[in-house]
């Protein structure tokens, strides 16, 4: 009878545990997702950016006003039309 009691407590220390594991998991693999989608987009419309700003270098835009148009920074505007 102690014994059994003995195991059915360890039983359910080791359930709680695990509980406590596999829930932290799901959590820090949701976090981990909604951090890589957020990062992806970013990327994504900072390229959009970078290629607007080329097509308006192209169009003859000075740098200054791609500057502003596209929010990009002078300095990576003036690499662009370097490049």
């Amino acid at each position: 009878p102690q014994e059994m009691r003995e195991y059915e407590t360890s039983k359910m220390a080791y359930r709680d545990i695990k509980n406590s594991v596999d829930t932290a998991k799901r959590e820090g693999i949701a976090e981990g997702k909604e951090i890589g989608m957020k990062e992806g987009m970013e990327k994504g419309m900072n390229q959009k950016a970078l290629e607007i700003a080329k097509n308006m270098l192209a169009m003859g835009l000075s740098a200054e006003q791609v500057a502003k148009a596209t929010q990009l920074s002078l300095e990576i505007i003036k690499n662009l039309s370097n490049s």
